[in-house]
C-alpha cells in the first residue's frame, strides 16, 4: 500500500514538474523579468525569498497530503486557456506586471489540474503565497509620498515649527526637505505585508484574527512611515543639519522599520491562536483495497500534462503568429497653424525635458496671443508609432518634466466645458526658481481619447488585435502665470479657439505600411 502511495504521488509531483518547466520555457521573457526586477530593485528583492518560503509550507504539509489521492480536474485546462488568453492582451499592451501575475497564476492552476480538490484546498495558501514574488506596487509611490509629506507637515505644525509646503517639498527654518520616492515607504509597506500575510496565516486560525492582522500590517507601516519622516526632520532640526541628512537616515529608517515589525508580532502573539491538533496518519482507504494499478492515473495524468501544456501556451504560440502580421502605418507630427487670434507655432526656448524613453516623435511648439502680456501656450506631442517593451506612452519610467528643474505643486483630474461638451484632462502644477507652470494633458490611442492610464492601455489592446493603425500619442498644453487660475483660464482659452487641438488624430499624419517578417500577406 505504501508503495502504492508512494508510486501515485511520485507521477504526479513529475506531471507538476513537467508542466511548470514547460510554463518556464514557454514565458521566458516573463519570468526572466520577474528575476531582472528582483535582482537590480531593493524594493523587491524580498522576491528570491517567496519560492523557498512557500516550498517549505508544502513540505510541512506533507502529513496532510499523506492522507489524500490526486485526482485530475479536466477543467483546469480551461482556466489554463483563460490566463493565457489575458496573457498574450497583456504582452500586446505591454502591461508587464499583468503578464507576471497571470504567469503565477498558472502554477496555482497547474496543481488543481494535476491534483484534483482535495489537496488544493490543502496547497492553497502556499500557491497563493507565491504572488508575492511578483514585483508591484509601484503605482502606489505617489499617493505614499504624498501622505507621508502631509503627515510630516502635521506633525511638524504640532510642535511648533514653521513649515512652508509644496507638494512633496518641505521647507523649515533649517532646511529643505524632499519625500523623494524612495520615503514613499514602498519597500516598507511591500515588505511588511508578505511578512504579516505569513505571520497570521501560521499564528491564527480564524479568518477575522487573519484579516485584522493583515490590515494592521497595511496601516502600521503606512503610518509609521510618516512618524520616521517626521522624525528624521527634526533629527536633522535639531542636530543643526548635521544628522539624518544623507545615507544615514535611510539607516535609520531601517532600523526603526525593524523595530515596528517586531513591535507588531509581539502585539500580535497576545491573541495567537493554539495549534489545532493534527489527526493520526492513516492510509487512504483508496489504497487499502487497491494493491496494484488498476487506476487509470497514468493515462489520465498524461492527458491532463499535454492539456495543461496546450493551453497555457496558447497564449507565447499565437503572439509569435501575430508578430509576423503587424500592420500599421508611418505617421509624421504635424503641428496645427493659429487660428483666431494665437499666432503660431514657433519654437520655444525655455526648458522643460519630458522624459520618454524610445518616443518615435517629441514636439513642442509654441502660441501666443500678440499684444498681451503673459500670453502664450505651449504645445507638446509624444507620439509612440508601434509600442514595445521599454518603449510605451503608458510607463512609470516615463516623466512630463524634469524634476530636477522642476517642483510639483500638485495634481488631479480636471472636466470642463468645451464647446457642446465636456472635456477632461489630467493637471499637473509645477515651479521652476522662477516660473509656475500648469500642465493638461491627455492620450489619444487610435483615435480614442482619455486621461486613464489603465484605459489608454486597454485601447492599445485593442488597436493592435484589430490592426488598427496610429500608434498611441499624449498631447500636453502649458501656461505659465503668477497664480494657477490665469494659466488655467488661458488654457482654457487656447483649447476653445484651437479645436484641432483636441480632435483625435488631428496631428498626426500617417501612411498605411504592412510589415511581415518574412512572410508574404495580403494588403
Amino acid at each position: 500500500m505504501r508503495k502504492v502511495w508512494t508510486s501515485h504521488w511520485l507521477m504526479t509531483t513529475g506531471a507538476i514538474a513537467t508542466v511548470c518547466v514547460a510554463l518556464l520555457l514557454l514565458y521566458l521573457d516573463t519570468a526572466a523579468s520577474i528575476a531582472a526586477i528582483w535582482w537590480r530593485s531593493e524594493t523587491f528583492t524580498h522576491g528570491m525569498l517567496i519560492l523557498p518560503i512557500s516550498g517549505y509550507m508544502v513540505w510541512t504539509r506533507r502529513r496532510k497530503l499523506q492522507q489524500l489521492l490526486p485526482k485530475p480536474r479536466p477543467i483546469a485546462i480551461l482556466i489554463a486557456l483563460l490566463l493565457s488568453a489575458g496573457w498574450l492582451l497583456a504582452r500586446i499592451a505591454d502591461v508587464l506586471v499583468v503578464e507576471q501575475l497571470l504567469l503565477i497564476a498558472m502554477i496555482p492552476v497547474v496543481v488543481w489540474g494535476v491534483c484534483g480538490d482535495r489537496v488544493f484546498r490543502v496547497l492553497l495558501f502556499p500557491l497563493l503565497y507565491l504572488f508575492f514574488a511578483v514585483p508591484f506596487g509601484e503605482a502606489l509611490i505617489p499617493p505614499l509620498q504624498d501622505f507621508t509629506a502631509a503627515f510630516a507637515v502635521k506633525s511638524l505644525q504640532l510642535s511648533g515649527i514653521p513649515v512652508y509646503w509644496e507638494g512633496r517639498y518641505i521647507t523649515i527654518p533649517s532646511g529643505n526637505f524632499l519625500v523623494a520616492e524612495a520615503c514613499s515607504g514602498l519597500r516598507y509597506l511591500i515588505a511588511s505585508v508578505a511578512l504579516g500575510t505569513l505571520y497570521a496565516y501560521l499564528n491564527y486560525h480564524s479568518y477575522w484574527r487573519r484579516v485584522a492582522f493583515i490590515a494592521a500590517s497595511v496601516i502600521v507601516p503606512v503610518i509609521a512611515n510618516g512618524i520616521r519622516a517626521y522624525a528624521i526632520i527634526m533629527l536633522a532640526h535639531l542636530s543643526d543639519m548635521k544628522l539624518a541628512t544623507g545615507v544615514d537616515h535611510i539607516i535609520y529608517g531601517w532600523i526603526f522599520f525593524g523595530v515596528v515589525i517586531l513591535l507588531l508580532f509581539w502585539l500580535g502573539s497576545f491573541w495567537r491562536e493554539s495549534e489545532r491538533p493534527s489527526r493520526e496518519f492513516s492510509w487512504p482507504r483508496q489504497l487499502t483495497s487497491t494493491p496494484t494499478f488498476s487506476s487509470p492515473l497514468p493515462k489520465r495524468l498524461g492527458i491532463t500534462i499535454i492539456m495543461l501544456t496546450a493551453a497555457a501556451g496558447a497564449g507565447p504560440v499565437s503572439g509569435i503568429l501575430l508578430k509576423g502580421q503587424e500592420l500599421g502605418a508611418e505617421c509624421r507630427v504635424s503641428m496645427p497653424g493659429g487660428q483666431s487670434a494665437w499666432v503660431g507655432p514657433s519654437t520655444p526656448t525655455d526648458i522643460w525635458e519630458p522624459d520618454y524613453q524610445q518616443a518615435d516623435h517629441i514636439v513642442r511648439r509654441l502660441y501666443s496671443l500678440p499684444n498681451r502680456h503673459n500670453s502664450t501656450v505651449q504645445l507638446l506631442v509624444i507620439h509612440y508609432q508601434q509600442e514595445r517593451q521599454g518603449a510605451e506612452l503608458i510607463s512609470s519610467q516615463n516623466r512630463l518634466y524634469d524634476d530636477r528643474t522642476w517642483l510639483r505643486v500638485e495634481e488631479n483630474h480636471r472636466v470642463f466645458p468645451l464647446g457642446d461638451n465636456r472635456f477632461q484632462v489630467h493637471e499637473t502644477v509645477m515651479r521652476s526658481t522662477d516660473t509656475l507652470r500648469v500642465v493638461w494633458h491627455w492620450y489619444d490611442i487610435a483615435g480614442q481619447l482619455t486621461v486613464s492610464p489603465i484605459k489608454a492601455k486597454l485601447l492599445e489592446a485593442w488597436a493592435h488585435l484589430v490592426n488598427q493603425g496610429g500608434g498611441s500619442t499624449l498631447i500636453a498644453v502649458a501656461a505659465d502665470s503668477r497664480e494657477p487660475e490665469e494659466a488655467r483660464t488661458l488654457l482654457l482659452k487656447f483649447l476653445d479657439e484651437m479645436p484641432t487641438v483636441f480632435s483625435s488624430g488631428s496631428m498626426l499624419t500617417c501612411q498605411r505600411r504592412h510589415k511581415a517578417d518574412g512572410f508574404i500577406f495580403p494588403k
